[in-house]
């Protein structure tokens, strides 16, 4: 079993961050996992997005070059600079406030969500948790995969580890309602 993930953003946002957390999370499950990372010389504010590689085998390339399964995009330059990973096989969760129309012109393979992803932090009051919030959302929708299997106490064992830890709990349960929400309406 091999997955592989791109997020994007801007510099601040936390996407470094939100892959090296479920880097972590896999490793606690016991997968090989690799984390890369492809930023502007502006990191502060400018796109950024980072590739995770999550196997049960040793991983020899760390990177998705049109062939991610999963594309995360939070901000409208991240997501411009980082499309190229999309392919046929590819789900998409595409902001739905902060990304415009263009997103579909753009990605015109594999499967595209938009999700209401920093309206849920701002209107939660955890625009510097939007990240987090992203790997909660996510987390469900691999849980109804069930590739790769992460276990929801070890993404909480992982969050204990850091500092900030029941905020970072908290926000990440809010991603996972978000799904839910979100999913529960479509069906």
């Amino acid at each position: 079993m091999k997955v592989k993930f791109r997020f994007s953003g801007r510099g601040g946002q936390g996407i470094k961050f939100l892959g090296s957390a479920l880097v972590r999370v896999a490793m606690v499950a016991k997968y090989h996992a690799t984390l890369s990372v492809d930023y502007t010389p502006s990191v502060r504010g400018g796109p950024i997005f980072c590739d995770v590689v999550l196997s049960t085998k040793p991983i020899s390339y760390p990177y998705c070059d049109e062939d991610a399964d999963f594309f995360v995009a939070i901000d409208q330059k991240g997501f411009e600079r980082a499309t190229e990973c999309v392919s046929e096989n590819t789900v998409s969760f595409i902001d739905a406030n902060s990304i415009d129309s263009s997103a579909e012109e753009i990605i015109k393979k594999g499967m595209i969500h938009r999700v209401p992803i920093t309206k849920r932090a701002d209107e939660n009051k955890l625009t510097g948790s939007v990240n987090i919030l992203s790997l909660g959302f996510l987390s469900e929708h691999l849980k109804k995969t069930g590739t790769p299997d992460l276990k929801e106490d070890q993404y909480i064992q992982v969050f204990n580890n850091m500092r900030n830890s029941e905020a970072n709990i908290r926000t990440f349960h809010i991603g996972r309602d978000l799904y839910h929400e979100i999913f529960s309406e479509a069906a």
